[in-house]
């Protein structure tokens, strides 16, 4: 009976962000499985619309333009943008699967595999930021969006650290209940 209240003394309570940081993982996971099917329906004519400012970036010409001047090479990149999009789709619905499992238990294995998140956009902006791109066509959808996943996927690991890596036992308090169940 005392070492159960010397337990409960010592266990210290979820956050609310600690406890609902698996929805934002959810949420990125889901948001990036709508990307990955929209680039695996459109192919390269994603660069006709939201990222025409990337392709002209690079390319110095319009996809409409390159489809009519080449091609081959248009054909290439339509594959290539599928293909990327089929790997947005599996890496969306495995992030969705880690929060709605591990991450959302606690487990700390899961909370180190969405450390995944923040080196993937860090790695993506480092590269288009690094690449060689023509001037005077404004900055790439990319780089804003994944700046915004960099900041909020860190800032969710930040803030949930001591969930993940405490040796304190944690309780989680459910409606209605007094004490809730534990987490080691």
């Amino acid at each position: 009976m005392t070492n159960a209240i010397e337990t409960s003394a010592n266990a210290r309570t979820e956050t609310r962000v600690e406890r609902h940081s698996w929805k934002a993982f959810l949420g990125l996971g889901i948001l990036i499985v709508v990307f990955g099917i929209g680039d695996m329906l459109d192919g390269g004519a994603t660069y006709a619309g939201g990222e025409a400012v990337l392709f002209q970036g690079f390319t110095g010409t319009t996809w409409e333009d390159l489809k009519a001047s080449n091609p081959s090479v248009a054909n290439l990149i339509d594959y290539q943008v599928r293909a990327g999009g089929r790997d947005f789709l599996i890496v969306g619905i495995l992030t969705s699967a880690v929060a709605v499992t591990g991450f959302r238990r606690g487990e700390r294995w899961a909370w180190f595999a969405m450390w995944i998140w923040p080196l993937w956009t860090g790695l993506a902006i480092l590269q288009l930021l690094t690449a060689t791109r023509l001037p005077g066509y404004g900055t790439p959808v990319p780089i804003i969006s994944g700046s915004v996943i960099l900041v909020l996927s860190t800032s969710i690991l930040g803030l949930t650290y001591r969930k993940f890596l405490a040796r304190v036992p944690m309780v989680t308090a459910s409606p209605g209940s007094r004490a809730g169940g534990r987490k080691w």
